[in-house]
């Protein structure tokens, strides 16, 4: 599925089991934490989603660009 772009395959499954993950965590925290401590939960495990997906699509990025630059 790459082709000459990056691979949204690749970039696709990870971006599944980044949300996947994320649910599960924010489920356990809404069963464990309340009132602020909880606001602070899902905003932490919110942080580390979009940190862990950025560097995801980084990852895939780099390798379009590896691929385009033979070394």
């Amino acid at each position: 599925m790459s082709g000459d772009g990056i691979d949204v395959g690749r970039l696709a499954r990870t971006m599944v089991l980044i949300m996947f993950v994320t649910a599960v965590f924010i489920l356990l925290g809404a069963e464990r934490l309340s009132g602020t401590v909880f606001r602070v939960g899902i905003g932490a495990i919110g942080a580390v989603a979009f940190i862990t997906a950025i560097t995801s699509f980084l990852i895939a990025a780099g390798q379009y660009y590896d691929k385009g630059n033979p070394t």
